[in-house]
């Protein structure tokens, strides 16, 4: 059986190694000149910062992902956050379970109702489920600043979007109660993408480099690139997003009611600040959630456990904001702003090295949490990636959730109670 990968990010990589273990005959295209996408190492002076990720699995060693991971064997190593969370509020900056003092008595009792109640799967269902989940929130729990800054933070910071449907929010609220927080990954992005690139080639798998594909004929089950190369195949894995495979496909075949569900997809968008500091380590492993700045909403310091991320005397940390506008110059000086507001020595203690937006064709999420088109209608055709992640999975864990679904279709795994 001849599998054909479109895509060498980390959706694709893992179902190619997934598909090698299993005797696939596996080839993986990619147009880069580098394996990876949005989930590897950039080398920029003397730093290492990332594609697109934060060198973080939003789960840590014990979400979707680390168990696909497992699962491969591979030789990748997480350490889980600790704490799990920090709230920068207010001027100051402390443990996540300090933000409860915050709530009335009556506020946090609705909390921990509302926690036990997703906890047992009492989840929002109709109607209920499409209102706006920080509006839901406020329902549930009252209408307290605090609680509501701290989930557009969270948003912000895990889907790049401020504000998601009740029924995803609940879920994703789900994942945080059953898998943990986040963990780093030793050795950054790279280093579980390298290593998924190693297992595939390990089994006998090719992963090509500068490969674009520019067509799949259905009809025939073949992909053609740019260079005029064919590719056959029996099975075809799609990382490049649904739009952009219904486009290769060529929309006439499809129905009018597809394109329109697959058109009406929007993307999340934003941007991402690598900023050097002088000295030792700042907060640690762990996520600090920003409230009272204007359009961070969070950061992490990668460095805290990776210090080759860093020139000796540097801690590296990486700061985020979901957009609230087009308009990118005034979205970077608002950022800027909070990264001053967080750390007002920035001018003698480090600088800010990178700023790296994510919109238009190169996203942070070629989907927004919340939208899921479920069916591929090409028969061997199937999509993983940031394009298909499943309800309630965060960024890259999204993606495992995914790819454990494109693995059932295939027969090569049961992983129903990894779905929230």
């Amino acid at each position: 059986m001849k599998a054909v990968i479109i895509g060498s990010g980390i959706g694709g990589l893992l179902t190619s190694s997934f598909l090698a273990k299993n005797g696939y005959e596996v080839t993986v295209l990619e147009k880069a000149p580098y394996v990876g996408g949005r989930f590897t190492n950039l080398d920029y002076k003397g730093f290492g910062l990332s594609t697109g990720a934060f060198h973080m699995l939003p789960h840590g060693e014990d979400g979707p992902l680390a168990y696909l991971l497992k699962l491969l064997g591979a030789n990748v190593t997480i350490v889980n956050s600790n704490p799990k969370g920090r709230i920068f509020y207010e001027g100051k900056t402390f443990h996540y379970r300090d933000g409860w003092k915050y709530l009335s008595w009556r506020e946090r009792a609705r909390a921990m109702k509302l926690l036990a109640d997703i906890k047992r799967n009492k989840l929002p269902e109709g109607e209920e489920a499409e209102t706006s989940g920080r509006e839901w929130i406020k329902e549930k729990i009252g209408d307290n600043e605090f609680v509501d800054l701290f989930i557009k933070s969270f948003l912000g910071w895990a889907d790049s979007v401020l504000d998601v449907p009740a029924g995803e929010l609940a879920r994703e609220i789900k994942t945080v109660l059953r898998w943990g927080g986040p963990g780093l990954v030793k050795g950054g992005c790279k280093a579980v993408t390298n290593e998924l690139a190693r297992l595939t080639r390990e089994k006998g798998g090719k992963v090509l480099t500068r490969k674009k594909v520019v067509e799949i004929d259905p009809d025939e089950k073949k992909v053609i690139t740019a260079d005029g190369e064919e590719f056959s195949y029996n099975v075809l894995i799609s990382n490049i997003g649904i739009k952009e495979t219904v486009e290769l496909v060529g929309r006439g075949h499809f129905d009018r009611d597809y394109l329109r569900r697959v058109d009406s997809l929007k993307p999340s968008e934003g941007i991402k600040y690598n900023v050097a500091l002088r000295g030792e380590s700042r907060i640690g492993n762990t996520v600090v959630f920003t409230l009272d700045t204007e359009r961070i909403n969070g950061y992490n310091e990668p460095s805290s456990i990776n210090p080759e991320l860093a020139p000796k005397g540097y801690t590296l940390i990486m700061l985020h904001h979901a957009l609230q506008s087009r308009n990118v110059k005034a979205e970077q000086r608002k950022g800027i702003e909070d990264i001053y507001r967080i750390f007002p020595n920035l001018d003698v203690e480090g600088e800010i090295l990178l700023i790296q937006t994510y919109l238009d064709g190169n996203p942070v999420n070629r989907v927004a949490s919340g939208q899921v088109v479920e069916d591929f209608s090409i028969e061997g055709v199937y999509i993983v990636g940031d394009a298909y992640r499943p309800p309630g999975g965060i960024e890259v864990e999204g993606i495992a959730l995914g790819v454990m679904r494109a693995l059932e279709k295939l027969g090569l795994g049961t992983f129903e109670g990894w779905y929230p």
